[in-house]
């Protein structure tokens, strides 16, 4: 079996800041994540990673004598649930917000954090827009930890143009901002390297049958398949995929991890490749140190979610550490000052 992830590992950039009483018990993070719907095992693998960053820092002392504490709410990766879902955090006064795994969702709190005034860290969301809206002359109470579609598009494309043998691609993505920012970001990636975007399709979450457009794929016989979906539209996909038999090479953001125990272990995507900021088999004693610790704990290796979460707070108590308050204007100027070692061995600021 032959299957190849394409990882990113760079200085990211973002900005946020904000405002609260200060905490007389826990500092509270809270957390807008996806926990029921098509990609809740995604949500899950994020709140867990946040709730061992939170365990470790705890077993050494919190933050100042303070301990910490998460508070996760269901976005379902809908935007308005999210909304609600960051209405539902504000009460229990967080120091800081993570969220919201889908760039949609993402998006639509944006407002309330820069409206309320708290710190929202972007963890996993992948949409450029996100970055194009935050720091200064726009959202500057949100700070990306994350590359976006582009500089991941640019990774896969320099990879898939040195293949030799990849002249033409079709895209397929969900009608999301996650989606679409994808396929801008792949397209113009690829046709700067000289390999062709032939067709764009873009289907409604939750699509159970893709039998239509396998049809017309096969029909075209693009060199490569360029997948952009998450959770059960992905999995969906890639089994009616092999059952049809392409033989189109599969490539775009296949979350490997997610899909090792049925699709991967068939042999019916060998070859495919894919593009993620992390891998759980990259080989730094820092990581090493978090996958055994994850995976005592959680019985799974940690994915993409599960480590950008579990960065994320370490860099929020990182700067409420150098705030020296639970205050959240404090905390946002912290944030912009953070020069943070990420378990790859890069280092995150915000420029």
């Amino acid at each position: 079996m032959e299957l190849k992830t394409i990882a990113l590992a760079a200085t990211f950039t973002g900005l946020g800041l904000g405002l609260s009483p200060a905490l007389a018990e826990d500092l509270r993070i809270g957390l807008s994540t996806p926990l029921s719907g098509g990609v809740a095992a995604l949500g899950q693998h994020e709140k867990w990673g946040a709730e061992l960053a939170i365990a470790e820092l705890n077993a050494a002392g919190g933050v100042d004598g303070q301990t910490l504490a998460l508070d996760a709410q269901d976005n379902q990766c809908n935007p308005s649930q999210g909304v609600t879902s960051v209405e539902n955090l504000l009460q229990n006064d967080p120091v800081a917000i993570i969220g919201a795994l889908c760039s949609s969702v993402t998006l639509a709190i944006m407002p309330m954090v820069k409206r309320e005034e708290v710190p929202l860290v972007v963890a996993v969301s992948t949409s450029k827009v996100i970055t194009e809206k935050s720091g200064v002359g726009g959202n500057d109470w949100t700070f990306r930890i994350n590359p976006s579609d582009v500089g991941l598009a640019v990774a896969m494309a320099n990879y898939i143009a040195s293949s030799g043998d990849i002249g033409t691609v079709a895209f397929v993505g969900e009608d999301t901002d996650y989606g679409r920012g994808g396929h801008e970001a792949i397209a113009a990636a690829l046709e700067a390297k000289g390999v062709e975007v032939i067709s764009a399709d873009f289907f409604q979450q939750n699509t159970p049958d893709f039998t239509t457009l396998l049809t017309r794929l096969a029909n075209t016989a693009p060199d490569a398949i360029a997948l952009y979906a998450v959770g059960a539209d992905e999995l969906n996909f890639l089994r009616q995929f092999r059952g049809m038999g392409l033989p189109a090479h599969l490539t775009g953001r296949i979350a490997f991890d997610e899909i090792r125990d049925t699709v991967v272990t068939s042999g019916a995507i060998d070859g495919a490749t894919s593009v993620f900021p992390y891998a759980a088999d990259l080989d730094t004693p820092e990581n090493q140190a978090f996958v055994e610790a994850f995976e005592a704990k959680y019985g799974e290796l940690p994915n993409y979610q599960s480590f950008e979460a579990y960065e994320a707070v370490k860099i929020i108590a990182d700067a409420v550490k150098r705030a020296g308050s639970s205050d959240r204007t404090a905390i946002r100027a912290a944030l912009e000052t953070t020069e943070y070692t990420s378990l790859t061995g890069r280092t995150i600021a915000f420029v």
